[in-house]
């Protein structure tokens, strides 16, 4: 008798505690989203679901363009809802992907925003394709400011509606692929990779100085030139496949849109100078100041860095 009664209140206990299922689609209301975010994440204590503008009356705006606070959805395609969620932190409109896993009660928590933040008022909408969800960003600005472009004033941004009192500045479109967000590819290269090439140095300071190289087999070649961890000179080593297939498939998921490319000013101190060259015989040369010009290059970045750190040199 006495196991019995532990067993009902064991059940009822359960019955009455909130339940955080890896499946977002439970949550109806905004208010179970927010107290799941506010258990799981200590960092989002002070989230709340929604956008907020630097003026009341600009609501209307918000008014005029249909988006929710939360989605749920497969961002990964690993068969798994994660939560997509739109709010407001310190003041701050913030983004968040909450990618769900196998265990129990273990999420990842990302931070979702383009390279590149231009006006008052940026609003992320879900858009579902074949493809999965896509999360497109659209950047507007309430009001027009003068500016100063090439020594001449000129009202910003040019496209105003005088209806809505807001100007669409860029749409960027993000996506989750290879454990990050990155620039959407709609038409990823299916060219093999001939090698790329990574110089990464400073023009002025002390900071690491090498080169690294790998070919269509996966063999790595790294320069130490100067300020790096190893003795100056070169390493040799080869890829691990699975890595090797996994840096394959993002250099033909990153999205190229010129031959040659600069990110940053040329001024800046630390720089980046990436080829990637393809099967074709055509080359991408990218000169990156910001060392980070699009998520995709930062991503390949950590790549990169990741590689050269696990491997076993000959």
């Amino acid at each position: 008798m006495k196991s019995f009664i532990v067993i009902v209140l064991v059940l009822l206990n359960a019955l009455l505690s909130p339940i955080y299922s890896q499946d977002f689609e439970d949550f109806t209301i905004d208010k179970e989203v927010i107290i799941f975010l506010k258990k799981q994440f200590k960092d989002l204590k002070d989230f709340q679901l929604g956008i907020k503008v630097k003026n009341d009356d600009n609501q209307l705006y918000l008014d005029s363009i249909e988006y929710s606070s939360w989605f749920v959805g497969d961002f990964n395609d690993d068969g798994l809802n994660d939560l997509f969620v739109t709010g407001n932190q310190k003041k701050e409109n913030v983004t968040y992907l909450i990618i769900a896993k196998e265990e129990a009660d273990v999420f990842e928590l990302v931070r979702v925003q383009p390279m590149i933040v231009e006006g008052d008022l940026n609003i992320p909408i879900i858009e579902e394709t074949k493809n999965g969800p896509l999360i497109i960003y659209k950047q507007f600005a309430t009001e027009q400011k003068l500016t100063t472009i090439k020594g001449r004033e000129v009202k910003y941004p040019k496209i105003f509606s005088d209806y809505y009192k807001m100007g669409f500045i860029r749409k960027d479109t993000l996506v989750y692929k290879f454990n990050g967000i990155i620039e959407y590819n709609s038409m990823p290269s299916k060219i093999p990779l001939r090698y790329i090439q990574l110089h990464s140095y400073c023009q002025f300071g002390g900071c690491p100085d090498y080169i690294i190289k790998i070919d269509s087999s996966g063999r790595i070649i790294v320069n130490n030139i100067k300020n790096t961890n190893s003795e100056p000179g070169i390493q040799k080593s080869t890829c691990e496949l699975s890595v090797f297939l996994k840096l394959q498939q993002l250099l033909q998921y990153l999205k190229l849109d010129k031959l040659e490319m600069k990110f940053g000013d040329s001024s800046a101190d630390k720089a980046n100078a990436l080829q990637i060259a393809r099967q074709n015989n055509i080359t991408y040369k990218i000169m990156d100041y910001q060392q980070g010009g699009t998520l995709g290059l930062e991503l390949l970045y950590d790549y990169l860095n990741e590689l050269q750190k696990n491997a076993v040199w000959e």
